[in-house]
């Protein structure tokens, strides 16, 4: 399994809350894996593998995670059996589908996790995307968090 912090074919943004959000905020990243797929290879990198994560979605330092999930805005039609989990895979917390669990990319819908279960990330972070049972070629997945600031003014 390797983890790919770089953003070849998405942006995830920055680790940094918006200049116009005081308190609470919704970031979110597109994830179209053809382009992805193109990016990587045009880049040169490795190709993704299944059990592979991905760095999605940047967090700063003194936010909460009120809820976070993935929706499946087109479905995959060539690798059919490709599913994701959404949480974080390294540090602490460490629960690689706190989110989502596994996503069927073949069908259109959401995996989200509610309210009842707020994730303190008291030192920058990422969200991660787990490549579960197969990459995905064609599928288009939208990230989410809705994240609180409550960092010290």
């Amino acid at each position: 399994m390797a983890a790919y912090s770089d953003s070849l074919g998405f942006n995830k943004g920055t680790a940094a809350f918006p200049a116009n959000v005081t308190e609470v905020s919704k970031f979110s990243v597109e994830l179209d894996f053809a382009k992805i797929v193109a990016a990587r290879s045009a880049a040169g990198a490795t190709a993704l593998l299944a059990t592979d994560t991905l760095q999605v979605i940047a967090l700063p330092a003194g936010s909460v995670v009120l809820s976070a999930g993935l929706q499946v805005t087109s479905v995959e039609s060539t690798n059919t059996t490709a599913t994701f989990d959404l949480g974080f895979t390294g540090g602490s917390p460490a629960a690689a589908d706190a989110y989502a669990n596994n996503l069927a990319s073949n069908a259109l819908g959401y995996g989200i996790a509610n309210l009842a279960n707020p994730t303190a990330v008291t030192a920058a972070d990422t969200i991660d995307l787990l490549l579960n049972t197969a990459v995905p070629t064609d599928c288009v997945v939208v990230a989410f968090a809705i994240v609180a600031n409550v960092a010290a003014a």
